[in-house]
């Protein structure tokens, strides 16, 4: 069999796949529709100028500590990567290791500086120590992490379920008395679904992308659920978590409808999620990875719906 090409033979074309620029995109309008549709009304409506520098720094780290951990997640799984997507591997081919290394470290360091201008201009140390603790744990997540029987999925669920958590963080960091007022009102309440949802079907999409990846991950001697299990049981575990999932969406179904009486816009999530399901039933394990990732932009239409 030839060897399969990359998609580009452009080093500077490559830099810009490896950080994934959509779902960075992803991360930036997910912060701005939670803040607007959720912590604003709780917050008395409009941020006064310092508070929007902050939360544009804030929204700038999150943006290039996610960017920098799709460029090292690349440059530690070129073996694998090799085997499970060979059009797409482009470090130590279109980009040199030396190059992706410097790109990562660019990213990571924008991210902690900002860290640091928002702990100055907030007077708290949180935000600083956030953003340290997570590029740590996003770092470790391709050398140690995700080769650990369920760890690395874990923190990848707990990086996108943070992100509303974030935003308030970016807009209360130094009283947290703001904080439990907040998760009383029913804003507080939407905000807590979201983290628990997204955070949720970000860990089935996960151990989906793993069973999709297990041939090259096996032969890396990774030790990802599938690996372990193999596809059979992975497929099991999967269809019993979806109808877990199920449940979450039912009751944030009823409590949109009963706190802001709106009863169709849960379908933005839910029809998706459906599809997850059928697909799954299919065992069409590329095509359940991308709905599970449409179900997660559908909690963004939902947030949207709150704001139009």
């Amino acid at each position: 069999m030839a060897k399969q090409r990359p998609v580009t033979d452009s080093p500077a074309w490559a830099g810009i796949r490896l950080i994934r620029p959509w779902n960075v995109l992803m991360i930036v309008v997910a912060m701005g529709l939670i803040t607007e549709s959720l912590l604003l009304p709780a917050f008395g409506g409009e941020l006064p100028p310092h508070q929007q520098a902050i939360f544009a720094l804030g929204t700038l780290a999150m943006a290039a500590l996610a960017a920098g951990a799709n460029v090292i997640n690349d440059y530690f799984d070129v073996a694998e990567d090799r085997i499970n997507r060979p059009d797409r591997t482009f470090v130590g081919r279109v980009i040199t290791r030396r190059q992706t290394l410097a790109l990562n470290y660019t990213l990571t360091g924008i991210a902690v500086l900002s860290s640091f201008g928002i702990a100055a201009a907030s007077k708290s140390i949180v935000p600083a120590l956030w953003i340290v603790i997570l590029g740590v744990l996003l770092w470790g997540y391709s050398p140690w992490f995700k080769r650990r029987f369920l760890r690395g999925n874990l923190i990848i669920a707990l990086s996108v379920g943070q992100l509303p958590l974030w935003c308030l963080t970016l807009l209360e960091s130094r009283s947290f008395d703001r904080w439990l007022e907040l998760f009383k009102s029913t804003e507080g309440n939407i905000l807590l679904g979201y983290v628990v949802l997204s955070g949720y079907i970000t860990l089935l999409r996960e151990i989906t992308k793993d069973w999709q990846d297990a041939e090259g991950d096996a032969l890396a001697g990774y030790d990802t659920l599938p690996v372990r299990w193999g596809p059979k049981r992975t497929k099991s575990l999967l269809h019993r978590m979806h109808f877990v999932g199920w449940g979450m969406i039912g009751v944030t179904w009823w409590a949109s409808i009963t706190l802001v009486h709106r009863p169709l816009a849960p379908l933005f999530f839910a029809l998706p999620f459906l599809a997850v399901h059928i697909q799954l039933a299919r065992n069409q394990v590329a095509s359940v990875s991308a709905w599970q990732k449409l179900t997660l932009a559908g909690g963004l239409l939902y947030l949207a719906g709150f704001i139009v």
